[in-house]
């Protein structure tokens, strides 16, 4: 068995040093970085061949190293700069090679936009200062569109529906909703449920409309949503609370586009909430972006402390941003999208964001106008 331990600037680099010495046949047993985030970080590669697994397993954390040799690790560039640079002496091929590439593996991580933490041989990245931050932030956060849901401007009633995964509050953000519209638009509002699955769903969603004096109707087949829409078209908005299933399923999305065919003018709006996590969030977004929706109604916005990944996936996504939610009451806990809200949200965090709500509750709407 013959083990060997390689340092150099980056694996790329190491990895053609463990070939060159110890052939194709070689194994990679481990690999390490080496005073991550300093000017003097490198790269530990421990490679062997010919072994077996019990001896392998016995390999201490660190060897000493082995008798000298050459090659070009980090240790022995430094050794030969030492040796070779003197004052008023001229840099020798090596070190003018190694600063080359210093620059160059500085640059890249500067530049480097990919969000991964990491370059590409598996270093830590330069951390960028708060002023690039904070650039890159605002630059994300005017990507985002807003959008709320408009009066109608017809005789026909507008049909939205909320859709989502499990837990993400639909139900009570479509009680939030026709509150809105039925109490500060005087508009006339019925609420349809297809959550047929969560006990529960409907005696919620149907004790919210006793309270506010809405019609409310539950639909179990196509036929019934389809009844249910032609006798409320006297109304001005009708809003559907679809029943929350996992956003992995893609076959729950064909179905609600299977009821809602018929209809040809449902809006689709999808619920998210805020305390999701970044990868779950991305799922979503891309599962339900085949239903063409409208916007998105963010909820939980109380909940969470962190908005960063929030923001980023909402710009991504490209969709607007029509509501948000942020407690249980129904309806102060609700507020229309505009900039001044999403701006303070992305860049102050919720105290600034709540101090906001305060503000306007007080009356001062041209804050959030």
């Amino acid at each position: 068995m013959k083990i060997k331990r390689f340092e150099s600037i980056d694996n790329k680099t190491a990895f053609a040093l463990v070939k060159k010495e110890l052939g194709e046949d070689a194994v990679i047993l481990a690999t390490r970085n080496l005073e991550a985030g300093t000017v003097r970080a490198r790269v530990e590669v421990i490679a062997a061949m010919d072994y077996d697994m019990d001896t392998v397993s016995d390999l201490p954390e660190r060897r000493e190293p082995v008798k000298e040799r050459k090659n070009y690790s980090y240790d022995a560039v430094r050794a030969r700069k030492k040796q070779s640079v003197g004052p008023g002496m001229a840099d020798t091929p090596e070190i003018r090679l190694e600063a080359h590439d210093l620059k160059k593996r500085f640059s890249r991580l500067r530049h480097d936009n990919n969000g991964s933490g990491k370059n590409e041989s598996g270093q830590s990245r330069i951390k960028p200062s708060p002023a690039e931050v904070a650039k890159w932030r605002d630059s994300v956060i005017e990507q985002i569109r807003i959008n709320p849901l408009a009066k109608a401007d017809s005789d026909k009633p507008q049909v939205i529906a909320l859709v989502g995964p499990t837990g993400v509050g639909k139900t009570t953000s479509a009680a939030k909703l026709a509150a809105w519209f039925s109490l500060r638009m005087n508009q006339r509002v019925v609420l349809l449920s297809m959550d047929c699955y969560r006990i529960g769903a409907t005696d919620q969603l149907r004790t919210y409309a006793r309270i506010m004096r809405l019609p409310c109707e539950i639909v179990l087949r196509k036929k019934d949503l389809v009844q249910a829409v032609a006798r409320h078209q006297r109304s001005d908005l009708i809003i559907i609370d679809t029943a929350g299933k996992n956003p992995y399923d893609l076959e729950h999305i064909d179905e609600l586009q299977t009821w809602f065919e018929p209809h040809g003018n449902i809006k689709p709006y999808l619920v998210v909430s805020a305390t999701t996590k970044k990868s779950d969030l991305t799922n979503i977004l891309k599962t339900y972006s085949s239903m063409d929706l409208s916007g998105l109604i963010i909820s939980k916005v109380d909940e969470t402390r962190t908005y960063a990944a929030l923001c980023q996936q909402v710009a991504v996504s490209g969709l607007p941003v029509s509501y948000l939610a942020c407690g249980q009451r129904v309806p102060e806990d609700f507020r229309a999208a505009s900039k001044p809200y999403l701006h303070t949200l992305f860049k102050k965090g919720w105290q600034g964001f709540s101090d906001l709500l305060e503000k306007s509750e007080k009356g001062e709407e041209w804050l959030v106008n």
